[in-house]
């Protein structure tokens, strides 16, 4: 009979586990405190397209990150890898799908950067916006019934073809027996410019402007050098003509028109399969493209200590380049370019402001500071975003701890609470809400936090405060952990530089 009943009791936890429901983030790190993977939850199972990310530090300086899907069989990643100098300059940045580089960027020590868009056709992806392509042998294959078929180049970080530019593209001779070419300033069907190869033996000009051809540079020319298995086709601007190379000879110079469209098209003008294969696409970008505007990455945690003014450490904003934080105030997300308004490199401090004039983030501030400084094994907790570097905002997480025997030097304490990268920065509290000091360093262990002590910097937490009482009651005490944390979640943000400087 017992042993029934323990059978039945093993079922019975089984079910259990196996019921269990998950949903939302699962984040893992290494010893040493680092994020090493993010994973997304719905009902228990990861979801297949859910952030990962890997990111790699020195001295609390981001050297690199891996963002996106790394497959367990093949090592192969479909998402973003960067790569940052000592000086938080990013060096290179990538995009890539099943392994496959799709965009790369790379910078100089001034922040130029050169940017390649290439396809070597392996595996189908989301570039190419078209009803009937396919890639085999790392070839697309272009499927026409009509007059016109076509592939619109559509990538993720924008083109532009109306500043200098290379483009190159490889024909194949075999099997393509017609009309195969490249659209560029694509609008649609009827307003394009069109280099195109006829029978793998001649090369044509064409403008179609609302649906009318126009022939450009005199007609049907004969390629100097044709290619027996491939032709390969080279376009440059280089801000007043068009050069077309085929297979390594001029071809033909042609004025650079003013495209209505960055986009760029393989088109065919033959009924069938066409193919083509190595698509590369070079050109410099300036600091005025969407990529210098957008790209941001996550420094750390930071809190507000008046409705305009947020306070931090000054690791997370060294060597920022624009600033801007991220957070939820009043069940709204907020996105609000910031300042840098002053640092105290020597106590490890900073402080940043909100520029717009309007925004105010609340009327009475929400905690309280103390003179009493708190005894050993008093409780202690710490709210901000350990996830920051990621980019992705989650809920402010909430580590508790005690305070430890001061062993450090003047101005910081140590506490038993764990650490994590993305926590520096944040703001560490009593059970009664009163503020006893920012997140700023590793312990000796994972375990241990070491922090700004407010107690011994108490004028210099006041100054910034605005606030010069020797104590200040906090709003929130007596209300309850849950409602203090929930309250104090809203004041916490995540603040973010740009890695371009200009």
């Amino acid at each position: 009979m017992w042993r029934f009943l323990i059978l039945m009791m093993c079922l019975f936890c089984s079910m259990v586990s196996l019921g269990q429901v998950r949903v939302g983030w699962r984040s893992i790190f290494d010893k040493e405190g680092r994020l090493s993977r993010m994973n997304y939850y719905d009902n228990g199972l990861t979801v297949i397209d859910s952030n990962m990310f890997f990111q790699y530090y020195t001295d609390n300086v981001l050297k690199a990150f891996v963002n996106g899907e790394i497959k367990q069989q093949t090592g192969k990643i479909t998402g973003r890898v960067a790569h940052f100098d000592y000086n938080c300059n990013l060096t290179d940045y990538s995009t890539l799908i099943e392994g496959d580089v799709l965009f790369d960027i790379s910078c100089d020590y001034e922040q130029r950067c050169k940017a390649f868009w290439s396809d070597s056709f392996s595996s189908l992806n989301k570039q190419w916006e078209c009803s009937d392509i396919n890639f085999f042998n790392n070839k697309m294959i272009l499927k026409n019934s009509s007059l016109l078929g076509y592939a619109i180049f559509n990538p993720t970080v924008p083109i532009n073809i109306n500043d200098l530019f290379s483009f190159s593209i490889d024909i194949p001779v075999e099997g393509n027996s017609a009309k195969q070419g490249i659209a560029f300033g694509w609008k649609d069907a009827d307003n394009f410019l069109l280099y195109e190869v006829s029978f793998g033996k001649y090369f044509n000009v064409f403008l179609w402007e609302n649906g009318e051809q126009r022939e450009i540079g005199g007609g049907r020319n004969e390629i100097e050098s044709p290619g027996e298995i491939v032709n390969s086709l080279v376009l440059k601007n280089n801000g007043k003509t068009l050069l077309l190379e085929v297979n390594g000879k001029l071809e033909s110079i042609i004025p650079t028109p003013h495209f209505s469209s960055n986009k760029i098209a393989l088109v065919t003008r033959s009924k069938g399969e066409s193919y083509f294969s190595n698509f590369l696409f070079t050109n410099d970008i300036d600091n005025q493209s969407a990529f210098h505007q957008n790209f941001w990455i996550g420094k750390g945690t930071g809190f507000f200590i008046t409705p305009k003014r947020i306070l931090t450490t000054f690791d997370v904003v060294s060597d920022a380049k624009r600033l801007r934080v991220k957070g939820m105030i009043n069940g709204n997300p907020v996105l609000l370019s910031a300042k840098l308004l002053r640092v105290d490199e020597a106590n490890n401090l900073a402080l940043i402001e909100i520029e717009d004039p309007d925004f105010k983030a609340f009327d009475q501030l929400p905690f309280g500071y103390s003179d009493i400084m708190p005894v050993s094994d008093s409780e202690v907790f710490s709210i901000g975003f350990s996830n920051a570097i990621s980019g992705v905002y989650m809920a402010p997480e909430v580590y508790q701890g005690k305070v430890l025997p001061s062993s450090m030097s003047v101005g910081y304490r140590l506490l038993e609470m764990p650490f994590r990268f993305g926590m520096i920065g944040s703001p560490v509290f009593d059970k009664d809400a009163n503020l006893i000091g920012v997140c700023a360093y590793k312990g000796l262990e994972l375990k241990y936090t070491e922090i700004v002590d407010f107690y011994d910097n108490s004028r210099l937490f006041k100054v910034n405060l605005g606030a010069f009482d020797r104590k200040l009651e906090s709003p929130l005490k007596g209300i309850g952990s849950n409602k203090i944390t929930k309250s104090l979640s809203e004041i916490v943000v995540i603040i973010e530089s740009s890695i371009f400087d200009f």
